[in-house]
C-alpha cells in the first residue's frame, strides 16, 4: 500500500517566497517558491528534503521534463529499398535538477552540503517524485554533482539523475490511484472522464490502461497483480490481446489466487503447476475480459501506470 508522498501544507507549513504558509509566519522567506522533493527505495513510503533538519539551507528551484530516448536497430535487405525495423526500445535519459545551498557560514554551508550528498547518493537506485508532478515517479539513479560556488557559503548546484527505466510510473496503483486522501490521481494521466474501474465482479468486464505503452510482464517485466477469488477452477480471458490463464485446481470461498506478473500464487504459496503457465497483458486503452469456470467472481487488476 503506497503511503501518500507530500504532507498536507495545512498541518505542515512549508517553505515559500513570502513570509507565511497558510496563515502562519514562516521564517523561510526565499527568493522563489522552492519545489519539494520526495524520494522512496520501494515506492512505499516517502522522505522529503523539507522534512529533513539538515537541510534547512537546501531548495530546489527547477528540474528539465525527461526526454524520451528511443531507440531503433534496422537491417538493410540488398534488393529491398530503405531499411528494415528490427527492433525498438526506449533507453535511459537524464533528469537535471538545480539546487541552491545557501549557509550562515562557511561551515554551515559545509554541512548543508554534506546532507544533500547523504539525501541522494546511495548504491542502489530509487525513486523520485517532484512537487509539481506529484502523480508521477521516476526510477533513477544519481550520476554528479556539479557545483558553481557564488562564495564560500553558497553555492548553485546541478544534480543529474539517470532514470534509467527510461520511463516514468504513477505513483499509486490502479487500485489507489483514487484514493482522495492520498491525491495520487491529476489531469493528464490518461485517464477519460467516464466510470473506470479495477475491480469486477462480472463474467464480462473491461479494464482500461491510460499508460502510454502496454503493461506486459512477460516481455518488459512490467508490475501487474491479477487477484482472483471465488468458487471453480477460473479460466481468465483477455479477448482483446488473445491471452488466457488457466488455473486448474478448484478455488474456495476463502482461497486467493494471484497472477503476480508471470507466477500464480494460491494464499502466497507459489502454485504454477497447477496452470497452463499462460500469462496476461494489457494493451494501452479498453481491455475487455471474461472470466469462466467460476462463481461469485471478483477480480481486481493492481498495476502502475507507465508513461513516457
Amino acid at each position: 500500500m503506497t503511503n501518500q508522498v507530500f504532507k498536507d501544507e495545512m498541518t505542515n507549513p512549508k517553505p515559500h517566497a513570502y513570509g507565511f504558509s497558510n496563515g502562519r509566519d514562516n521564517p523561510s522567506r526565499l527568493p522563489l517558491d522552492p519545489i519539494e522533493v520526495a524520494i522512496s527505495d520501494e515506492g512505499i513510503d516517502w522522505t522529503s528534503y523539507f522534512d529533513v533538519e539538515d537541510m534547512f539551507g537546501v531548495h530546489c528551484y527547477d528540474w528539465d521534463i525527461a526526454q524520451t530516448n528511443p531507440v531503433e536497430n534496422w537491417q538493410k535487405i540488398n534488393t529491398r529499398d530503405g531499411q528494415h525495423l528490427t527492433s525498438s526500445s526506449f533507453d535511459s535519459r537524464d533528469i537535471t535538477s538545480t539546487w541552491e545551498v545557501i549557509g550562515n557560514s562557511e561551515a554551515e554551508f559545509r554541512m548543508l552540503y554534506a546532507a544533500l550528498h547523504d539525501f541522494f547518493m546511495d548504491r542502489k537506485g530509487f525513486w523520485i517524485v517532484f512537487g509539481n508532478e506529484p502523480s508521477f515517479k521516476y526510477r533513477v539513479k544519481t550520476k554528479v554533482f556539479a557545483p558553481t560556488y557564488v562564495n564560500e557559503k553558497q553555492a548553485t548546484i546541478v544534480i543529474t539523475f539517470n532514470n534509467y527505466t527510461g520511463m516514468r510510473e504513477s505513483v499509486g496503483t490502479s487500485l489507489e490511484i483514487f484514493d482522495k486522501e492520498k491525491n495520487f490521481f491529476s489531469y493528464g494521466m490518461g485517464i477519460p472522464n467516464k466510470d473506470i474501474s479495477y475491480e469486477s465482479k462480472e463474467e464480462k468486464f473491461s479494464i482500461y490502461n491510460p499508460s502510454s505503452i502496454d503493461i506486459d510482464p512477460l516481455g518488459q517485466n512490467h508490475y501487474l497483480k491479477i487477484h482472483i477469488k471465488g468458487s471453480g477452477s477460473p479460466t481468465l480471458t483477455n479477448k482483446t490481446t488473445g491471452e488466457s490463464f488457466t488455473y486448474n485446481r478448484v478455488l474456495g470461498e476463502n482461497d486467493e489466487l494471484i497472477l503476480d506478473g508471470v507466477d500464480p500464487y494460491l494464499n502466497g504459496q507459489p502454485d504454477g503447476i497447477n496452470s497452463n503457465h499462460g500469462t496476461i497483458s494489457l494493451v494501452k486503452g479498453d481491455n475487455e475480459f471474461e472470466i469462466s469456470g467460476l462463481t461469485n467472481s471478483d477480480i481486481a487488476f493492481e498495476f502502475y501506470f507507465i508513461y513516457f
